[in-house]
């Protein structure tokens, strides 16, 4: 077999890592004294880095060069039978207990200890990011071995946009398996207040993919009556970083106050462990925000303030927004109110005039007369709101007015209204086969009452929804 097939183990050497070798090699370097037992290994398709005891593919490949190289030696090896009677054998000494050589060899062996772990200190305090990722599993497993020296260690590389108690939080949030419990911690970079993106801090196995969900507080947003977002981030030894996160176009996020909430991602790399497989204890969260789909697998929620500081100048600020969201709403209901009597009145207007002409045997010229006024007055009121209701984009409605959706129960109740009178005129003007047009008018009617009495319902729940205690009017049922 061809060796450079078999070269696909790396190893850890000294402060490094090396490779890729064959089994043959490993065994040289492990007879070289270079590696041990103990020594870290990994190849393709290996989650993590191991110790080669614990690999079985290539423990038991070295066990077999060990068994070979007890096989009978040769006549000229010098520790042959035949070698040995050529050769007058050494004096025996008798063994002595030396307690002086045993306390210098602890000794040195404590020394050492100390020097490999100051070097580890040393070297998770100021690595890259590259030679740090690879080495932090040997950080983890240092401080689980050791945890009086968990504050010693730096888990976490060099973060200088994230507060010292976030940076506490993302290392303390990768020790432990996951298998005794799940462990998660999210962490806002301060580099850019109005451009942010998150650190995540997590025992989850490398490549594990998780959503991320931040949904503002709309009474605390300036000048934005709601935002969320979402973004999906991978984790790579314990660590992960979301893209920066931004408004429509983007533009900077609303300054104000989020939930951040972490959930299982459905795209999840092929062999990884199900989420759900490990124990693990949710944050009280009700109701659960509509945005966040994963609503049984949703890991972690956090409240952050992004924008920079909560300071007098924001404040100042966002109560002058909320004096003018109070001002638009109460304009908007005074005009949903016209917008919604206006139409209810053309509704029964069109419905009753035409229902006379539409069951007389014989129409008569007061009958067509007063079908004419009431399409005049309806043709009237389509040109003007026809004009009006198509600026109302779904942009505009949800940005720019406080009851946006029931601007939109306008609009859609206008089209109904619209298409119920081009059915009754055209029948009219040209009457056809009454029993198709029963069936074509009894669904528009139906579809047009549905939606006037959608629309009032709607309107009288805003006219009786309660205050929030900030004062600011509500959207409850919207």
């Amino acid at each position: 077999m061809n060796i450079e097939i078999q070269k696909k183990w790396f190893l850890y050497v000294g402060d490094h890592h090396e490779g890729p070798f064959s089994v043959e090699e490993v065994h040289e370097k492990k007879t070289a004294g270079l590696i041990t037992d103990q020594s870290f290994a990994w190849c393709e398709g290996m989650a993590d880095w191991q110790v080669v005891s614990e690999i079985s593919p290539l423990y038991s490949e070295l066990v077999k060069f060990n068994d070979s190289d007890l096989s009978p030696k040769k006549e000229g090896d010098s520790s042959s039978p035949v070698a040995a009677k050529r050769s007058p054998a050494l004096p025996k000494t008798p063994f002595r207990f030396q307690p002086k050589m045993v306390g210098i060899a602890l000794g040195t062996a404590l020394v050492l200890f100390i020097v490999s772990i100051g070097a580890l200190i040393a070297i998770s305090r100021s690595a890259s990011d590259e030679l740090h990722a690879s080495l932090r599993p040997t950080f983890i497993r240092t401080i689980e071995l050791f945890p009086f020296l968990s504050g010693s260690f730096h888990l976490v590389p060099k973060l200088n946009d994230v507060k010292p108690e976030d940076l506490i939080e993302l290392e303390q949030s990768q020790l432990g398996l996951p298998e005794n419990g799940i462990k998660l911690s999210i962490a806002l970079s301060i580099n850019d207040p109005i451009r942010p993106f998150f650190y995540i801090g997590t025992n989850f196995p490398s490549k594990t993919k998780l959503d991320l969900y931040l949904i503002g507080n709309s009474e605390t947003l300036l000048n934005r009556l709601q935002f969320s977002t979402q973004t999906t981030l991978t984790v790579f030894r314990g660590i992960g970083k979301s893209e920066v996160l931004s408004a429509e176009g983007g533009q900077p996020l609303p300054k104000g106050e989020y939930r951040v909430f972490i959930t299982e991602s459905n795209d999840q790399e092929t062999g990884l462990p199900s989420i759900a497989e490990y124990p693990t204890t949710k944050a009280a969260v009700t109701p659960l925000p509509a945005i966040v789909p994963n609503a049984t697998h949703y890991l972690f929620v956090k409240n952050v303030f992004i924008g920079g500081e909560r300071d007098e100048t924001y404040l100042t600020r966002l109560k002058a927004f909320h004096e003018k969201i109070k001002q638009n709403a109460d304009r908007e209901l005074v005009e949903l109110k016209q917008y919604s009597d206006t139409l209810l009145l053309q509704y029964n207007a069109l419905t009753n005039d035409f229902d006379k002409l539409y069951r007389s045997k014989k129409v008569t010229s007061g009958q067509k007369a007063a079908w004419k006024k009431t399409e005049s007055t309806w043709q009237q009121i389509n040109g003007q709101l026809d004009q009006t209701i198509q600026a109302w984009t779904k942009e505009t409605l949800q940005n720019e007015y406080f009851y946006g959706k029931a601007y939109e129960l306008i609009k859609s109740t206008f089209e109904t209204l619209k298409g119920l009178y081009i059915i009754e005129n055209g029948f009219i003007e040209k009457p056809g086969d009454r029993a198709a047009f029963d069936i074509e008018l009894g669904k528009a009617l139906s579809e047009t009452r549905e939606s006037t009495d959608l629309l009032r319902a709607k309107i009288d729940l805003i006219m009786k929804a309660p205050k929030t205690p900030t004062g600011l009017p509500t959207r409850e049922g919207l």
